[in-house]
């Protein structure tokens, strides 16, 4: 947690500075962006067998390989899809990490979030005006994602003094509990 008491927060963009996706594209983009996430913050010493993924032509990113959590992110990329879709103005999406502690009156362990990363995206609908620009926005796409993992990069190695030491997800042994939140559920 931070210092403040809440979870650490980590903005990749905002309502000034979307992520302009193409509808078409964008749940493979969503993916891309909490799998890279999710894989950095899973590595707690525990086994994992890293999985190297291609999105548009050259761009590559890693996820767990675990199929409960390619699970819950295609499913909530496939919501937040749906949600971003209606909106003008685009939404957050946000994946918040949680860790179990032990406090109620039983001492059962309650859950309590520790880190939150957010990324503001703007569905793209006007067509682009022939194959040109077309190519010329999937290069402007590919670059902004890659530059949008590196910075993930850079936060995780940063960031590594409020990691909790237990408090692994029950479905999963290689990583915490989290959740995904879209523009519906805020």
């Amino acid at each position: 947690m931070s210092s403040k008491g809440g979870p650490e927060l980590f903005v990749l963009t905002d309502q000034r500075h979307p992520l302009e996706v193409e509808a078409s594209i964008l749940p493979d983009v969503l993916e891309c962006l909490l799998q890279h996430i999710i894989f950095h913050r899973a590595l707690v010493g525990k086994a994992i067998t890293p999985k190297d993924m291609v999105l548009l032509d050259d761009l590559f990113y890693v996820k767990c390989g675990d199929t409960s959590i390619d699970k819950q992110v295609r499913d909530s990329a496939q919501a937040a899809c749906k949600a971003l879709k209606t909106r003008d103005r685009g939404g957050s999406v946000t994946l918040t990490f949680f860790e179990r502690v032990a406090g109620g009156l039983l001492g059962e362990k309650m859950v309590g979030p520790w880190e939150e990363w957010s990324v503001h995206v703007l569905v793209r609908t006007e067509p682009a005006f022939g194959h040109r620009e077309e190519l010329l926005r999937r290069k402007e796409l590919e670059a902004r994602v890659r530059e949008l993992l590196w910075t993930v990069q850079k936060l995780v190695n940063s960031h590594r003094d409020h990691l909790p030491k237990e408090g692994l997800n029950d479905a999963s042994s290689v990583c915490y509990p989290f959740d995904i939140k879209d523009p519906s559920k805020f």
